[in-house]
């Protein structure tokens, strides 16, 4: 087959592939070059129109930036919902084809009651979720039934409405006005935010909102991301920490994965800057520097099946323009670099202070 390319309007830098691919390769295999965030309704696509066949192997050439890895990873947990083998390649050398069987690093999670509230708790969904999160659907009943937990849905305009705002910290604080205003009236206890619906009509970030809200204890989640909102309550409950949500960015093979994001609670930094939103380059997001030390890495399924929880090691942090604003080096293992390789959870993922791996799989 021909070479699949995707890559989105929001990356204006020059795209290039990661490495070539010999064409004996390419002739004999699927290979999909997924260069940026923002492609995964693409893959849908090319599925629905018969050019990707989920019955075979599908191999994904991604780079190390413009959120190439984190696009490649809800891509292969749509791929694993759907029975089909997909393989994430760092390099022309890595074609070898996973094992079906799950990694060692994933629990899988008991069909009883997950959370134990008195009362139900209730989560705001601002808008639906973004439309590349493919693989991140949940059931309502579901969750109610095993989580206690009842989400409601919010029109995404009751954000839009405002309008354009200022293109600086005055205008990212009204947005953040706005979304506790109907955390309020909804007597919600957390909530996600279709946030990149702002860029092209309020022509500024959700970041800011979604940070003061984390550091305030109301979990919030960006783009949507109903898994991950669920992910954030089911830590606030375990541990009471405060969660920074985050994108998978690069991985090495013996486990140092770099992460980032452009939402960051204050609370986790030991400094940090305001400066623009990647993908859209306008609004106002969070470069950061985390401490050093113990953190947990948290991530359940959509279908509150499976769990990953593993204790890990924050090593450095860094500053790269082609990425996500808040970036962090993370000392894992090899078996968790597979993991995200060959059968994520998804895209998102959580990180929170401190080793809790031991509780999460209690």
């Amino acid at each position: 087959m021909l070479l699949n390319i995707l890559s989105s309007e929001l990356h204006k830098e020059k795209l290039a592939l990661p490495f070539e691919l010999p064409s004996s390769f390419l002739s004999a295999n699927q290979v999909v070059a997924v260069l940026t965030g923002g492609t995964e309704a693409q893959f849908v696509h090319l599925v629905e129109e018969g050019l990707i066949d989920l019955h075979k192997p599908v191999y994904l050439m991604v780079s190390g930036h413009s959120n190439s890895l984190a696009a490649s990873l809800e891509i292969l947990s749509y791929i694993r919902q759907h029975k089909g083998v997909g393989k994430v390649m760092l390099s022309a050398d890595d074609t070898e084809l996973p094992e079906v069987a799950e990694t060692a690093s994933l629990t899988e999670v008991p069909a009883e009651t997950i959370l134990h509230n008195d009362q139900p708790l209730r989560l705001g969904v601002v808008g639906k979720p973004s439309d590349w999160l493919i693989s991140s659907a949940v059931d309502y009943k579901e969750v109610l039934k095993r989580m206690n937990i009842e989400l409601v849905d919010i029109p995404i305009e009751e954000m839009t409405s405002l309008g354009e705002v200022d293109p600086g910290m005055k205008g990212a604080e009204s947005i953040y006005t706005r979304l506790k205003e109907i955390v309020l009236r909804e007597k919600l206890q957390g909530v996600t935010l279709r946030c990149f619906d702002l860029l092209t009509t309020v022509k500024n970030t959700g970041c800011i909102a979604l940070s003061k809200l984390n550091d305030e204890g109301i979990p919030a989640a960006c783009e949507g991301d109903i898994p991950t909102l669920l992910t954030m309550m089911l830590c606030k409950k375990l541990t009471g920490e405060v969660c920074f949500q985050v994108n998978p960015a690069r991985i090495q093979t013996n486990g140092e994965i770099l992460f980032a994001h452009c939402t960051l609670p204050l609370k986790m930094t030991e400094k940090y800057e305001y400066t623009t939103h990647f993908e859209s380059g306008i609004g106002v997001a969070i470069h950061g520097d985390l401490p050093k030390g113990d953190y947990t890495l948290v991530k359940m399924s959509g279908d509150m099946q499976r769990l990953l929880a593993v204790d890990v090691e924050l090593e450095r942090c860094q500053f790269e323009q082609n990425l996500c604003r808040t970036q962090v080096w993370i000392k894992a293992t090899p078996e968790v670099a597979q993991y995200f390789l060959t059968t994520p959870i998804h895209n998102h993922h959580i990180l929170i202070r401190g080793h809790h791996a031991k509780e999460f799989r209690k």
